[in-house]
């Protein structure tokens, strides 16, 4: 092996997986639990050799530059596929095998979206990639490692540099279609050491993942976090955490100097499903970092969580609530370590209209920590200007971390990453579309500029008002409602979309409607037009578990109005 190729500073991850098998081989780096507890571990070592066996094979059907689908499970061959990549200088796009027609579309769409040259699949997958993607046999490339191993000669290549692209991030689509964000190695490396210093991490660290790989969160937390750092992770699937989340928390159980996290659901999950026997059996009293992300804060979730798991040791202080996006390669604001959750209280009817003024007992915002990947501003959507102090605005950011665009998009890029601040000079910010402010140095965010409903004059958030919902009744399913706003002959209306289960379903529901009803008239004084009820899953949601609620309006805006005439 070429020691050459280790550097004391590394420019990218690419050096750093080569340093660590050459100077930590027996250190394990990444352990994969399924849903039976079987693990299958790695260190360092094998790591590398197998990724010098699937990057050995790429070589031979694609060329540094090409795009690469990554159509892996979560799990150990998703991580090899990345950092084969990696090491050849191409292009990863990491995507899931599709499990129905809906996800079939999307991944086909970024198949042709990114002209891909090649997949990285399981042999079970390669089927589907060859309907996909129109894609002759060689350019399927089986997932597995061979027993043959990899060629070094793979190191004898330049490595990249920092200024090329790792990989596109393909966005979930909330309010829109996917997009490629076009991440950097540099921009990589630049976020990787701000979650180093923002989490507190060390070689002494350990985390517990079941986020989906190919969401930013997943990858650079799961994946690229732990070898940056050199701590070892346990990966499992995100099915295995929505059939049993208890196999989650067991694994943080037996690990020590614990990271783990994900959305908001996730914690509600556990709360709702893991009894008290079973709670009384675990030890999460060393789980250091609760991270929550990927969707507003609900704090009444992250209480109900630590009330039930105090029991466990779990400790309040532990939770860390932030703030991030995929088009500032993933972290922007957390912490710090210890902080706990965090909360202001203030007047919803000043919120209402983009106004801060603090009122006890009203409406809570999450304390999201200070900015640790570059810097943040919040400024004026209409006026572009930086928002008074008192005032709500659109959260923009600049630094290293902000990414270099949309995949082929220049137009949309220029929009979204080129803004500039009225009268501040050609410092060029990225435009996140949310909406908050900063308080103390701390980011506190509100909810998204594009969701925004205005209802008889009024300024409503979504996602409050299904927060309202989802305490209206116990036999409201959690995590399954859509808060809308439809123009119904040329006025805007609030409907809610409520998801049931079976049993529910079957039953009378007026009940349940009123009490959706009467929650949202008395919580948010506005009226409800209309409450529709589908079944589990009919609520759209992105990897990441965000409500689709762009699809969701465009679905149901055309019957509305029609019933209306």
């Amino acid at each position: 092996m070429r020691y050459e190729r280790i550097s004391e500073h590394p420019s990218t991850l690419a050096d750093i997986l080569v340093g660590r098998a050459v100077e930590q081989p027996t250190r394990v780096g990444y352990t994969f639990l399924d849903a039976h507890g079987h693990r299958e571990v790695e260190d360092y070592a094998l790591l590398l050799n197998r990724v010098l066996d699937l990057a050995t094979r790429l070589q031979k059907v694609s060329a540094p530059g090409d795009r690469i689908l990554l159509l892996c499970p979560p799990g150990l061959e998703m991580v090899h596929a990345f950092f084969a990549c990696l090491l050849t200088r191409r292009i990863a796009v990491p995507l899931y095998v599709p499990t129905s027609q809906r996800h079939s579309d999307t991944v086909a769409a970024i198949a042709h979206d990114s002209r891909a040259v090649a997949v990285i699949a399981p042999r079970s997958a390669a089927p589907v990639a060859r309907e996909l993607f129109d894609r002759p046999d060689e350019q399927i490339i089986d997932s597995a490692a061979t027993e043959s191993g990899g060629s070094l000669d793979v190191l004898d290549t330049p490595l990249p540099s920092e200024n090329e692209v790792a990989h596109l991030q393909y966005t979930s689509g909330s309010t829109g279609c996917p997009k490629g964000v076009v991440v950097r190695h540099r921009n990589l490396m630049h976020n990787l050491e701000s979650v180093r210093r923002g989490f507190g991490h060390t070689e002494h660290s350990s985390a517990v993942h079941w986020l989906p790989p190919s969401h930013d969160m997943g990858l650079i937390l799961g994946i690229l976090s732990p070898l940056f750092v050199g701590y070892p992770v346990t990966l499992m699937s995100p099915l295995t955490f929505l059939r049993d989340p208890l196999i989650w928390l067991r694994a943080i159980s037996e690990t020590a100097n614990t990271t783990a996290g994900g959305p908001n659901l996730a914690f509600g999950i556990c709360a709702e499903r893991v009894s008290s026997a079973d709670a009384a059996q675990l030890d999460l009293s060393r789980w250091d970092v609760a991270f929550v992300g990927a969707e507003p804060v609900n704090p009444l979730v992250l209480h109900k969580f630590a009330d039930k798991f105090s029991v466990s040791g779990f400790r309040r202080a532990s939770f860390f609530p932030g703030y991030g996006l995929a088009e500032a390669t993933l972290f922007v604001s957390g912490g710090p370590v210890g902080a706990g959750l965090r909360t202001r209280a203030f007047s919803s009817e000043e919120l209402e209209q983009n106004l801060l003024v603090e009122k006890p007992g009203d409406r809570e915002l999450v304390d999201l920590g200070p900015v640790r990947a570059g810097a943040a501003a919040v400024v004026d959507p209409k006026t572009l200007r930086r928002a008074l102090p008192e005032r709500v605005g659109e959260i923009w950011l600049c630094g290293e971390s902000v990414t270099a665009g949309y995949w082929n998009k220049p137009e949309e890029s220029a929009r979204t990453f080129s803004a500039r601040i009225a009268g501040e000079g050609a410092t060029p910010y990225l435009r996140t579309g949310d909406l908050g402010f900063l308080a103390d140095g701390h980011l506190f965010v509100c909810g998204r500029l594009k969701e925004v409903m205005i209802i008889n004059g009024r300024n409503l958030f979504p996602q409050d008002i299904e927060w309202s919902i989802e305490s209206a009744h116990p036999r409201i399913r959690r995590g399954g409602c859509a808060a809308l706003s439809i123009e119904v002959n040329g006025e805007e209306r609030l409907i809610v979309v409520q998801e049931l289960d079976e049993e529910t379903a079957a039953g009378d529901v007026t009940a349940l409607e009123e009490s959706i009803r009467s929650a949202v008239s008395r919580d948010h004084a506005v009226s409800l037009y209309r409450v529709i009820f589908v079944g589990k899953g009919e609520v759209l949601k992105t990897t990441s578990g965000k409500i689709r609620r762009s699809h969701l309006r465009r679905l149901y805006a055309a019957e509305l109005e029609s019933s209306a005439i």
